[in-house]
């Protein structure tokens, strides 16, 4: 059964993502009490998590907005996260399970399979499959502070999505063909060709963002 944070996160998070409230919006405390029907103390869990993956931002002054995301910042994570994933992977591949590697294979399974005609659910729905994906081989790393620090990253996906309502979903199929590189590498123990696999995989995800804010110059 679902906690009260857990039902509070998974609100909040939903609105987001479906464009309730976009971004630069303040979230206010009380507002999303009486949306969620829960407590304060839930409410706030769910910001520190929603937080984390960078759905929100929390300044100094402790309001709390829909974060919004621009080409500077765009490429600044980017930076970080083609460094650390692929030191991350390296490490993941003297270390991940068999089982880990199954439910790699399964998830890049599923994201090879979706199919529809609306691109904002296909978006979607990638975005998390594609998250929970990432999330795994960095838990699988070792470095309990490495992990903590990759993960506030690979969900930056998430504040793309927001500022365009969708991702680049022509990449996909190169996308999962990389992934499939990423398990082999995984699979075989090999640390250096782990690494390198996920760092050519990140700025290829990096490539195929900036198509839309190419477009967005354009439009």
């Amino acid at each position: 059964m679902a906690t009260a944070r857990e039902d509070a996160y998974q609100t909040i998070r939903n609105s987001i993502l479906a464009g309730e409230f976009e971004p630069g919006h303040q979230l206010k405390e009380l507002d999303l009490v009486r949306i969620c029907r829960v407590s304060r103390t839930p409410v706030r869990q769910a910001i520190r998590a929603l937080a984390d993956e960078g759905l929100v931002s929390i300044k100094a002054n402790h309001r709390t907005y829909v974060s919004e995301v621009d080409e500077t910042l765009f490429e600044q994570n980017f930076d970080v996260l083609s460094m650390l994933e692929s030191y991350s992977a390296g490490l993941a591949a003297e270390r991940i399970s068999k089982t880990e590697i199954e439910f790699l294979k399964e998830l890049n399974e599923k994201m090879a399979g979706l199919n529809s005609d609306d691109e904002k659910d296909v978006s979607r729905r990638y975005i998390d499959l594609n998250s929970e994906f990432h999330r795994v081989i960095h838990c699988a790393s070792g470095n309990d502070r490495l992990r903590d620090i990759v993960l506030r990253l690979v969900d930056f996906p998430n504040t793309i999505f927001l500022r365009f309502g969708k991702i680049n979903i022509q990449h996909n199929p190169q996308a999962t063909a990389q992934h499939n590189q990423i398990i082999a590498a995984l699979e075989d123990g090999d640390r250096e060709w782990a690494a390198m696999q996920m760092k050519m995989h990140t700025e290829s995800v990096r490539r195929s963002f900036k198509v839309l804010w190419l477009a967005s110059k354009d439009a």
